[in-house]
């Protein structure tokens, strides 16, 4: 497991990280998400030992990374896809992680093959694309065949055929029963790759939680009905306590009263349906509603 108690660093008199405590547990993909300026990639330098906290602790498996004898062989980690010597091959570069850590130079082959490199294996890394350099990057994490895998924002730059390996790929490492972290500010990825979500704001823990039960959390918004007396069913959910938001071709949007309630309301008024539709909020929405307030760097619209 990755364990993360009390941590705290500071930058300055900015606090990037503050007090943030969890754990990542084997078995699972968990996304780790935050606007802008949470502390992410902080967090995550200081599992890997980049980066010293000012205070509490980040372990994998126990220990700081710094304390395993192969810190390759028990964690895996890309941080910066692009942090290779420009003028070495992907072979070269791989061979010499393996020399440090005593790995076999035919886990090289192994690896590059797995990360679709194997005819790239000998170009050198500063001709390489960004997503190039982010299957470089994996490669690195799996050479020493960890039980953890620490991945920021790994499908930055794949083209839609990359971004399908590595969702297959974290999904099987998961599997396998590895232990698997992984950022990303792709909701839509997010949704159908992970299995747990950490979500930070401003370095403090915001959610701890799986997928399904933070949307649950958001709760279902709207409701789409339609029936040959609109204005019928109108009446009726308004008396009941709901707000239609919007009317086309006989068809309502309702809010303010489930799916079930809205069936028993017409039912009560005589109002035939011929579609009750459940509108769940996405995993975007929920992430949005839980993180508004939080963000540190806002986007704007500069005058031209």
């Amino acid at each position: 497991m990755i364990e993360v108690r009390d941590l705290t660093k500071r930058f300055g008199a900015t606090t990037a990280v503050d007090g943030l405590s969890f754990t990542v547990r084997p078995g699972r993909v968990t996304g780790f998400l935050g606007p802008n300026g949470a502390g992410k990639s902080t967090t995550m330098r200081m599992m890997v030992g980049l980066d010293r906290p000012d205070a509490g602790t980040a372990t994998v498996g126990g220990r700081p990374y710094r304390a395993h004898p192969a810190p390759l062989c028990a964690v895996g980690a890309l941080l910066e896809g692009r942090a290779v010597h420009r003028g070495r091959t992907a072979r070269q570069h791989l061979l010499g992680l393996a020399r440090t850590h005593g790995i076999p130079a035919r886990r090289v082959a192994e690896v590059l093959a797995t990360a679709g490199l194997a005819e790239a294996a000998d170009r050198r890394a500063g001709g390489f694309s960004l997503g190039m350099s982010q299957r470089l990057g994996v490669a690195s994490a799996l050479l020493g065949d960890p039980a953890v895998l620490i991945l920021d924002e790994p499908v930055n730059g794949l083209d839609p055929d990359g971004v399908l390996w590595i969702r297959t790929l974290l999904k099987d490492l998961a599997a396998q029963g590895r232990t698997v972290l992984v950022s990303s500010h792709l909701m839509s990825e997010t949704a159908v790759t992970a299995d747990h979500l950490l979500i930070i704001g401003a370095g403090r823990l915001l959610a701890d939680v799986g997928i399904e039960e933070l949307i649950a959390r958001a709760g279902t918004s709207r409701c789409l009905v339609r029936s040959p007396d609109p204005a019928g069913l109108r009446a009726a959910v308004v008396a009941a306590g709901a707000t239609v938001t919007g009317s086309e071709q006989g068809s309502l949007v309702v809010a303010g009263l489930d799916a079930e309630e809205i069936g028993a309301v017409a039912a009560a008024h005589g109002v035939i349906l011929s579609e009750l539709t459940p509108h769940r909020a996405s995993l975007e929405q929920a992430y949005m509603e839980l993180t508004r307030g939080w963000i540190r760097f806002h986007n704007e619209v500069v005058p031209s």
